[in-house]
């Protein structure tokens, strides 16, 4: 749509993961570097989280493409499946084509293709992305590949990749053996706010524009506050101000279009009050919060705690709901027995009355219900609650 207006030759800011359009900040350069030297030397267990939209699977997509031939890669990103299903799909990653659904039958044959590729002088390496929403059962049957090795090699090396809820679904002490096990961890924050200026130009000039005034100073300061150093969220308010100034024919894009544009995602749910709006009139120097207060990680820690016990109350309130839907179903066919059995009763106390009163010389009209009669209709209601509460049981 921009694109020949700004003279792009793509559209720099595109939200897919293309390692081409990678920046290397900081702190994806530490997390690479630290990556790399993890396949170098065959470390077992690495763990990358971060944020959704800071680039790790961008990273993890340039890292395979830097990756020597003699090492066989197989990239797991649908993750919240059981044990079995896990294992066949790892399988057919590395492109074998598994015809049994049994645990011990696929862990039988991945083991069999890891001493194959150990005695061709292949590696392997499993990445699992989105590995957050892997189960404790699926995390221990990757726990347990992992024990596939000789006395001095590990046969695969796995990196696990995922948001921050996978540092803290680490911290279970049901997974304390799989933890001993990691010997990498690597997190990626956001930008720092002079990268943000530097992440931008770096898109531009890749998607083939070398205006590095498109953005004015404040419109980029501007984005810094709002995306959080994010990158997806920088390409997202970038993207949408490129349009806004192509429909307007702007050469340069304003903080008045970075306002509307902001407005717009926000009313979308893009951006939440999560997302500091930058003050019109910065605080003055004595009522500023400090720098490191702002960026605390343990802000962060106490997020993801409370983003899982968020998720641990959805499940209790299911739960619970559907105990006081049994329960409700379950009263009311006990005050169902108690008005038949009162009915029993009054029936019968008719009936002695009658009988005190006329002797034994009462008989039955046609449309009449016998006492006997009465007592079988009864037992037939109570057969039929019989069968309800064994359904619901």
């Amino acid at each position: 749509m921009y694109e020949s207006f700004y003279g792009f030759k793509e559209k720099p800011f595109d939200l897919h993961p293309d390692p081409d359009y990678l920046y290397m900040s900081r702190v994806h350069e530490n997390t690479y570097a630290h990556l790399e030297y993890a396949i170098l030397e065959n470390k077992g267990f690495v763990v990358v989280t971060g944020e959704i939209g800071s680039g790790k699977t961008t990273l993890i997509n340039y890292l395979l493409n830097k990756i020597g031939a003699n090492i066989q890669v197989g990239l797991v990103n649908n993750t919240n499946i059981l044990p079995a299903e896990f294992l066949k799909m790892v399988c057919k990653e590395f492109e074998l084509d598994p015809k049994t659904n049994d645990k011990a039958e696929l862990i039988d044959i991945f083991s069999g293709y890891l001493i194959d590729q150990y005695a061709a002088g292949e590696r392997v390496v499993l990445i699992v992305d989105e590995a957050q929403n892997l189960t404790n059962d699926t995390m221990e049957e990757i726990r347990m590949l992992s024990n596939i090795e000789t006395e001095k090699h590990h046969l695969i090396q796995i990196i696990l990749v995922g948001q921050p809820e996978l540092k803290f679904k680490l911290q279970q002490s049901n997974l304390k053996q799989f933890v001993q096990r990691v010997t990498v961890h690597c997190h990626l924050k956001g930008l720092e706010k002079d990268e943000v200026a530097e992440y931008i130009n770096h898109r531009l000039e890749v998607g083939g524009s070398g205006r590095f005034d498109l953005f004015d100073k404040e419109t980029i300061e501007g984005i810094a506050a709002y995306s959080r150093g994010i990158p997806r969220l920088i390409n997202v308010l970038c993207d949408s101000a490129l349009v806004y100034g192509f429909a307007d024919e702007l050469q340069t894009i304003g903080r008045d279009v970075l306002e509307n544009v902001y407005e717009e995602l926000k009313s979308l749910g893009t951006f939440t009050d999560y997302d500091a709006k930058p003050a019109a009139n910065p605080p003055s120097p004595r009522t500023a919060a400090p720098a490191s207060a702002i960026s605390d990680p343990r802000i962060e820690i106490l997020e993801g705690q409370v983003r899982l016990l968020d998720e641990k109350i959805n499940v209790f309130r299911e739960k619970l709901n559907t105990l006081i839907q049994k329960r409700m179903e379950r009263d009311d066919i006990l005050i169902e027995l108690l008005k038949m059995l009162k009915e029993n009763l009054d029936s019968r106390r008719q009936w002695i009355e009658r009988l005190n009163r006329g002797g034994h010389d009462i008989t039955f009209s046609g449309d009449e219900d016998h006492p006997a009669d009465s007592e079988d209709n009864s037992l037939s209601k109570v057969s039929s609650l019989e069968r309800r509460i064994q359904k619901k049981s």
